[in-house]
């Protein structure tokens, strides 16, 4: 019997499954997946980096990015990511081994992994009975990392609607690579698309809310914007789903209960607006791990650091990210980031994850660009 299995091997399962082994406890880690690469852009940024240090950036391949070049229509600016003291503020990864590597680290500390796909989950006689396609696996706790489509959480909770899902889809660009990152806003639909490169190839994508978009046109759109953008390389299609919860639905998220915990992406811990999990990922599972640890009542206990911790930030881009996408205040933030350095060391700190959402108002007021600021503070 183990203290407490652990469904889902990505960043958050892995990261909980460290902390709680380092403090002593039993811990079985589920994934049949690894070694795999994960459809994603792979950004790390600096507050993720600090978290489980750059060197684990550095040994997983980890490509340190110099700048990133934002574009809407036909106008760009270009936002330097250079730390003047030579810190990293974000290296993008292969998820192939940037989530070995923390699978490795979890396992140094005595965590157990077992590779093998879960395929049901029940309570008895106060303990978690997993099915696996191997050797079931029994545990006193039960933490779900499994994603957006999460077993556990469809056993324990209620699964996502699409209106709480983003479709993300695109292409690995084999053969092509970079220091620099690119960002190409889009007004339909509205969001982004970006070019992140990892050690030996781009990965291209655009997300939009899955009740309003498809794969198809979203991959037509990635298409367009290699064909312009990317000179040579072979293309590989990737697509899948991130959570992309409103304001009312993380007010209303019920990340613990008796006996269980979700984390990552299974919880619906990603930006709204950038779509950036590994951070919040990283972060719920050390959360969840530390009030396990704690020992009284440690559901209550996780969901009080992550009302602490996480969900302030996540809703304070929810409120914003209708604003933030309007064409209009794209245009003008593309104007202040051509003419303005304050404006561009904002965009780098909300890049590397060290400008948080709910400041963010009172530092653009000191950067005097009170247009942009209204357009995105304005009354909602």
């Amino acid at each position: 019997m183990f203290d407490v299995a652990i469904v889902g091997g990505g960043p958050a399962g892995s990261r909980a499954a460290f902390h709680l082994a380092r403090g002593g406890a039993r811990v079985a880690l589920l994934d049949d997946s690894h070694p795999r690469e994960k459809p994603c852009g792979g950004g790390i940024p600096a507050r993720a980096l600090a978290l489980v240090g750059s060197s684990v950036a550095a040994l997983s391949g980890g490509v340190p990015i110099e700048s990133a070049r934002f574009a809407h229509l036909d106008r760009t600016a270009t936002v330097q990511l250079a730390d003047p003291a030579g810190l990293l503020r974000l290296a993008v990864a292969s998820r192939r081994s940037f989530d070995s590597r923390l699978v490795e680290i979890a396992q140094d500390a005595g965590a157990v992994m077992v590779p093998s796909r879960t395929i049901d989950i029940h309570r008895e006689g106060g303990a978690w009975r997993l099915a696996t396609r191997g050797e079931p696996v029994a545990a006193r706790f039960l933490i779900g990392a499994d994603g957006p489509g999460s077993l556990v959480r469809r056993r324990v909770a209620s699964p996502f609607g699409r209106r709480d899902l983003s479709i993300a889809a695109g292409y690995y660009v084999h053969g092509v690579t970079s220091t620099q990152i690119d960002i190409a806003f889009v007004d339909e639909p509205s969001g982004y698309l970006w070019s992140f490169p990892r050690p030996n190839h781009l990965a291209v994508g655009i997300c939009a809310q899955a009740d309003v978009a498809t794969s198809a046109p979203l991959l037509e759109l990635c298409a367009r914007w290699i064909d312009t953008n990317v000179s040579g390389g072979t293309r590989e299609r990737y697509g899948w789903p991130i959570p992309s919860l409103t304001e009312g639905a993380l007010r209303a998220e019920r990340p613990s209960g008796d006996g269980w915990m979700l984390v990552g992406d299974a919880a619906g811990l990603v930006d709204p607006i950038t779509r950036e999990g590994i951070f919040f990922a990283l972060r719920s599972g050390q959360l969840a791990a530390e009030s396990l640890l704690q020992g009284a009542d440690p559901a209550a206990a996780y969901a009080e650091r992550l009302s602490d911790a996480i969900y302030p930030e996540l809703i304070a881009a929810a409120r914003l990210k209708a604003r933030f996408y309007r064409p209009r205040f794209i245009a003008l933030l593309i104007s202040s980031l051509q003419r303005s350095g304050r404006i561009r060391a904002v965009m780098a700190d909300l890049v590397a994850g060290e400008q948080p959402y709910h400041t963010l108002r009172g530092r653009l007021l000191r950067t005097f660009e009170v247009r942009m600021m209204s357009e995105l503070f304005a009354s909602r």
